[in-house]
């Protein structure tokens, strides 16, 4: 047993509701990849592929309480690496650990930092042509703050998540606001408030069903942001009541906020553009606004985009750092910085990972390949929680997604049906991405050989 007040290690519990929900935020908000435009046949086609990897509608709204639960269950740093430790033992545990530590979150960092890139030079017109040194610097600027301290760190991406959520929010209503004034000056008194009148009519008579499913749907947009919240974990004063309330709260408030972007996308421009755009919420502001709102929406994205950055960088080290500590990967990686407190080298190490994909052309195609066992990996924490909840496993503490079996369920079907559907759309991108997760576990049987001791401290686990 961990001693009260640290983590795993020696992390510090110094974590508490507002950095979890902050942090939350921080994934989920600005690290979908709908921010850019493409407009090729082949970019149009992979598109799809992460709408439907990270967009699964009903499943993406209980995955975030499937994370919670079992993250104040097994309060500890690492994530879902340790709950497949316990439940399923290290080899399943290394081949997680394994694919999202050297692909997916270094790689999906990248891809939201080279968004911030194309952006940041439209706010700052000199750096413009430079997204690739603009990206480089800001996962560089990241992992300095994450190493030098997990106060410093929660107290940036409170900043970060806050400022988005508030500026999103404003930018969405003062649209509809000016919107609905230029409609109003362009038409007579009587035709004036029928105009005015009737749009807000259409938009809130559809508010309580299309708005709401709407802002959900595009909620869920990510690759993963659902489950960094378990990375810090082992980080949480009384993990067993703050995360979940946490991650409820915090869902909620990115509910409200892309409701309200939805009827001003519903209210500001027709159906059939809106049904078209591939950057919808820009069009709309923009409609609202006038062009010259441009500047406005991509100072908005950088800020949403630098901000999951922030959290990916901060959540996957404490990955990096529990495999570390396990002997499943370089023990480097568990060291922790006496002056800092902070698992540096592993931010290091991540850093440098994703500097890697941020210089790599090709990478998303790589990235492509794993998108395909998110889902399985979703289906596999759903049964883990249901395993946990079977042991007792934290129960005198633990916090329960509410519904009980509703939520796993629901995230078992979802996945069943998302990787049939990723299977048709493109089977041999899913056979490919199958069998580069299958190899997880001949590089688990290697690293057991190259590494006994540290694999078995690892099983010994």
């Amino acid at each position: 047993m961990e001693p009260p007040g640290r983590a795993s290690g020696d992390l510090k519990r110094q974590l508490g509701f507002f950095d979890v929900a902050a942090l939350h935020v921080g994934a989920i908000l600005g690290s979908g990849s709908s921010w850019r435009r493409r407009r090729s046949r082949r970019r149009r086609r992979a598109r799809r592929g992460r709408r439907l990897s990270g967009s699964p509608g009903p499943g993406g709204g209980v995955r975030c309480s499937i994370y919670a639960e079992c993250g104040s269950r097994l309060p500890h740093a690492g994530g879902f690496y340790v709950y497949y430790r316990e439940v399923y033992g290290p080899a399943m545990a290394f081949v997680g650990g394994w694919a999202a530590l050297l692909v997916t979150y270094p790689a999906s960092a990248a891809a939201i930092a080279l968004v911030f890139g194309h952006y940041f030079g439209q706010v700052v017109p000199p750096l413009q042509g430079h997204a690739t040194a603009c990206a480089a610097a800001v996962v560089v600027a990241t992992g300095v703050i994450n190493a030098l301290g997990v106060r410093l760190a929660a107290m940036v991406q409170r900043v970060l998540s806050g400022s988005k959520i508030a500026a999103l929010a404003a930018v969405a209503f003062a649209a509809m606001v000016a919107g609905g004034a230029v409609a109003g000056r362009g038409a007579g008194a009587g035709e004036a408030a029928a105009a005015a009148a009737a749009p807000a009519a259409d938009a809130l008579g559809v508010l309580s069903w299309s708005a709401i499913l709407g802002a959900v749907v595009v909620m869920l947009w990510t690759y993963d942001g659902w489950s960094d919240i378990g990375f810090i974990a082992g980080e949480v004063r009384d993990p067993g009541r703050v995360l979940g309330r946490a991650v409820l709260a915090s869902s909620a408030a990115l509910a409200a906020v892309y409701a309200l972007v939805q009827a001003a996308v519903m209210i500001l421009l027709p159906p059939a553009r809106a049904a078209g755009s591939e950057r919808v919420v820009a069009e709309a502001v923009e409609a609202g606004l006038g062009r010259g709102a441009g500047v406005l929406v991509a100072a908005l994205v950088a800020l949403c985009t630098f901000g999951s950055v922030h959290s990916v960088v901060l959540g996957v080290t404490r990955l990096g750092y529990a495999m570390g500590r396990d002997g499943a990967f370089l023990r480097l990686f568990a060291r922790i910085d006496p002056r800092l407190g902070t698992p540096a080298r592993s931010t290091a190490a991540i850093v440098a990972a994703t500097l890697v994909y941020v210089f790599v052309a090709r990478f998303r195609d790589l990235l492509g390949l794993f998108t395909f066992s998110v889902w399985i990996f979703y289906a596999i924490t759903a049964i883990a929680l249901l395993a946990l909840r079977r042991r007792g496993t934290g129960e005198a503490t633990a916090w329960r997604a509410p519904g009980g079996l509703l939520a796993p369920i629901v995230v078992l079907g979802t996945a069943a049906a998302m990787t049939a559907g990723l299977m048709a759309d493109n089977p041999r991108r899913s056979f490919l991405g199958l069998g580069l997760l299958t190899s997880g576990f001949l590089a688990y049987a290697l690293w057991r050989r190259i590494a006994p001791a540290d694999a078995a401290g690892a099983a010994a686990r």
